[in-house]
């Protein structure tokens, strides 16, 4: 079951997916007029947006809510492909459902049913303008499909950011990250096989992403068994941090006999926390990216790797837990100054438990 976070994640993009199809039903409608001239005469503008609207409310809902995890784990070209179909197919059994719940508002009777059958399908199925529906509607579904993929690519607010051009200069920002990786990872992968403990992997990211949602975190990059997520320095954002690691903690209880089943092992996870001052933009021409420099990476990632050493599942910095009051259901415990490759200062740690 999803988060109300992811549900209305993917409501906004199922709503911003219908306003496209709106402004493109304009094009779409000059498109038609180009092959049936008469087409203004029979249908109002405004019915004919409202029409793309519905369906593309349906179709978008369709592909973000069930058609895209449905395909998850086959190649891109098969999972569009297969998307694709579906897609054309339920657009189009709801494109003759409107406009024949259309033609019957505006029919004024007098005709038997066989009779306004035949008349249905020879003045609307049959028509040139008609087959420019589908074809246009067919690059919309297409189109909706890559906004998908983009949204998905950049993460919630990513592809708004990217369009903006927010961090196309260098920014200073101060941020919490969490490095998450999975316990014992070579010795699972040399135990079940490496193709195996991949397949393990992509489940394992899999799950973890509707907590990373739910609380409003930004996934910053995967590294091999490894998931750097963060968060804008805030009180409100520290709680939320705390909470995914409570809900990908149950998420993984549940789904203990699922791994059990088809791996052989139930993954579990360590986290170091840190929170400071970071420089974000993006870098690269071919392929770009959000990076984030700075010693406060550094820092969390060396927190990260003392989790074994300390036999800690969660390590905090003391600046994460500047000016934060940790909510009930969590224990904290001074673990005492640690030493950090490349830092001149020791710095305080702490162990977090969950109640």
């Amino acid at each position: 079951m999803i988060s109300k976070r992811v549900f209305l994640y993917r409501l906004y993009i199922v709503f911003s997916i219908a306003l496209v199809w709106v402004i493109f039903s304009l094009l779409f409608l000059y498109n038609i007029v180009e092959v049936d001239k008469e087409v203004l005469a029979r249908r109002r503008l405004s019915f004919f947006s409202l029409a793309f609207a519905m369906i593309g409310i349906i179709i978008a809902g369709a592909e973000a809510f069930f058609l895209k995890n449905m395909f998850r784990k086959l190649p891109i070209w098969l999972s569009t492909i297969l998307r694709m179909t579906l897609t054309f197919i339920l657009f189009l059994i709801v494109s003759v459902i409107v406009v024949f719940a259309y033609w019957i508002f505006r029919h004024d009777g007098g005709l038997s049913f066989i009779e306004f059958e035949k008349e249905f399908v020879q003045n609307i199925l049959l028509t040139p303008s008609f087959l420019m529906l589908m074809v246009d509607m067919g690059f919309l579904a297409f189109l909706s499909i890559l906004i998908l993929e983009i949204s998905d690519k950049y993460g919630p607010g990513g592809l708004r950011n990217l369009i903006r051009g927010r961090y196309n200069k260098p920014r200073k920002e101060n941020r919490i990250f969490l490095f998450l990786d999975i316990n014992d990872s070579t010795t699972i992968a040399e135990k079940i096989g490496h193709e195996k403990y991949f397949n393990m992997l992509h489940d394992f990211f899999a799950d973890i992403t509707d907590p990373i949602i739910g609380n409003w975190g930004h996934i910053y990059q995967y590294v091999g068994d490894e998931v750097v997520i963060c968060w804008k320095n805030t009180p409100k954002n520290k709680t939320r941090c705390l909470k995914f690691i409570r809900q990908s903690v149950d998420v993984f209880k549940r789904k203990h006999d699922y791994y059990m089943k088809e791996y052989g092992v139930s993954p579990t996870f360590k986290a170091g926390i840190h929170a400071g001052d970071v420089t974000v933009g993006y870098v690269g021409i071919i392929k770009k990216d959000l990076v984030f420099s700075g010693d406060t990476l550094n820092t969390t990632a060396r927190i990260r790797s003392k989790c074994h050493e300390l036999k800690h599942s969660f390590i905090l910095s003391i600046d994460f837990l500047k000016d934060f009051t940790v909510p009930e259901g969590y224990q904290i415990h001074e673990i005492g100054e640690m030493e950090f490759k490349g830092r001149v200062e020791k710095s305080k740690v702490y162990s977090l438990e969950l109640n």
